[in-house]
């Protein structure tokens, strides 16, 4: 049995203790899950009329050493730093320095779109809530891994075709987020690192939260991301460094831990009040908050930097996050004075089923069972996961070779948005580097069948890929493109043209 972390609860009035659910409980429950998910560690926080009246760690900080989690431990958040480059435009309304209706280039000049009345009619509060006109996840190959500045990712972004109409249809994109940063920048004149540690971690009192993984060296009780090598159930999981990720500043980049963001959460359940005296002003709180964008199914519209859902009649405004090796969720419900924190660092769903006992347990009769119902779900989705590895093999014809010599492949190639790669050849072995991400996409290339070769990338996180050659009528090699099954990136979409 794990040893876990001391329960703290808040010194709250016997009545309204009285009212509380049955924490002791939950604190099972909670330690159940991490072991019915194979999570390595979560750290789990609630905030109820502005105390943190529940924080507790399970688990650990890295499966193969002793360290424990602990409500003071950092987490890499992920997505849920949109809300903080929200909240950065929102504080500067509130001082006069622009406007949530501004347009764009009127911030941000450089700032294109394969539209030019877009381009020109894309709005602030546009690129906040997820109705650009792109296709979800949209360009993230550009900031993953690469050496690309910001500027850098929105130029090339910029040639990318919409798959919606403008302000139409929910499309998911971290790439409007890190405009949303350059706005920050431009108009206050620091950095988007510096805004969010000046202006919204110093005066909230998050001592530990920081926006740069190179502090983190120094620093302890530090939660690693841990992932199965190749999406690979039956790997064994296992920790991996922290990346840096720096083009993707305001779409994700907040390092906290549930003591900080309990700081964060009790704010926008207080309506964008610390201490009763506003942080944000109420106009910015309630345009941040309100719905941007009606979306149906699980949720009910997208909001600024947030999601709006309903639960037992409230209206919860949440935000996930995901990055390899990580998991997260936090809501928050203005009308009840309530938040909800849920680190985990690993690739499992806890977060949510423990984030959805939460919130019926406050808002429900109790009685619910999200792990429980969890968990044959995502045992079906493993399977089809499994069917679809099993047929790709299944599907490969044995016994062929390649048309052309192993040298006749070599080569550099360019994708018109991504960049530049290069297939080198040694030995009659080839070798295939992309090279934005050098670090994460290079690797080995072994022949699969016909004309397409198995990659084996560096990256621990993805699969790997399929590289397909294609000829001119001479049969000399015009390009290649690549199959590799990833739900966050669109390796599909690139094509790659022999220079």
């Amino acid at each position: 049995m794990i040893r876990h972390a001391l329960l703290t609860t808040a010194l709250l009035p016997f009545s309204v203790l009285a009212q509380q659910p049955d924490l002791k409980t939950l604190d099972a429950y909670i330690a159940d899950a991490l072991i019915s998910f194979d999570q390595p560690g979560l750290a789990v926080g609630i905030v109820k009329d502005g105390q943190l009246v529940f924080a507790k760690g399970y688990g650990k900080l890295d499966v193969d050493k002793p360290e424990q989690v602990t409500p003071n431990s950092l987490f890499y958040c992920a997505s849920i730093s949109k809300a903080f480059t929200a909240c950065a435009i929102g504080l500067l309304a509130d001082e006069g320095k622009l406007s949530f209706d501004d347009p764009v280039r009127k911030h941000l000049p450089a700032f294109k779109t394969p539209d030019a009345f877009v381009t020109e009619q894309m709005t602030v509060a546009d690129l906040l809530c997820h109705r650009s006109g792109w296709d979800t996840f949209d360009g993230d190959l550009l900031w993953y891994g690469t050496s690309y500045t910001q500027d850098d990712i929105l130029a090339r972004h910029a040639h990318e075709p919409f798959a919606h109409g403008f302000r139409t249809e929910f499309g998911y994109s971290n790439l409007m987020f890190i405009a949303a940063a350059r706005v920050v920048e431009n108009v206050s004149g620091m950095s988007w690192d510096q805004f969010i540690t000046a202006r919204i971690f110093a005066p909230l009192g998050m001592d530990r939260s920081r926006v740069e993984t190179s502090d983190l060296a120094a620093m302890n009780d530090v939660a690693l991301p841990h992932v199965r090598k190749g999406q690979d159930p039956k790997s064994p999981q296992k920790s991996m460094p922290y990346q840096a990720l720096r083009g993707a500043d305001g779409a994700c980049g907040v390092i906290s831990t549930v003591n900080d963001l309990a700081k964060w959460d009790a704010m926008w359940a207080d309506e964008g009040k610390v201490n009763g005296k506003p942080f944000l002003s109420a106009a910015s709180f309630g345009r941040i908050t309100q719905m941007h964008l009606p979306m149906g199914g699980r949720r009910d519209g997208a909001a600024l930097g947030w999601f709006l859902e309903s639960n037992h009649g409230e209206t919860v405004i949440t935000h996930s996050g995901g990055m390899p090796g990580f998991i997260l969720n936090h809501a928050v419900v203005p009308d009840k004075d309530l938040a909800v924190i849920c680190l985990g660092n690993g690739e499992s769903y806890s977060v949510f089923a423990i984030t959805a006992e939460i919130l019926d347990l406050y808002l429900g009769d109790g009685k619910a069972d999200p792990v429980a119902d969890m968990l044959p779900r995502l045992a079906k989705r493993q399977e089809r996961e499994a069917k679809r590895v099993a047929s790709r093999t299944a599907a490969r014809v044995l016994k062929t070779k390649p048309s052309l010599q192993t040298a006749m492949y070599a080569g550099t190639f360019t994708d018109k948005i991504y960049g530049d790669a290069v297939i080198t050849e040694k030995d009659g072995k080839l070798s295939l580097s992309l090279k934005p991400a050098p670090e994460l996409f290079t690797g080995s290339l072994s022949h699969w069948h016909y004309d397409t070769f198995q990659w084996q990338h560096a990256d621990p996180f993805l699969e790997p890929g399929y590289i397909t050659f294609s000829f001119d009528a001479d049969h000399k090699v015009t390009g290649f493109r690549i199959e590799l099954h990833s739900p966050d990136f669109h390796f599909h979409k690139l094509d790659f043209k022999k220079q």
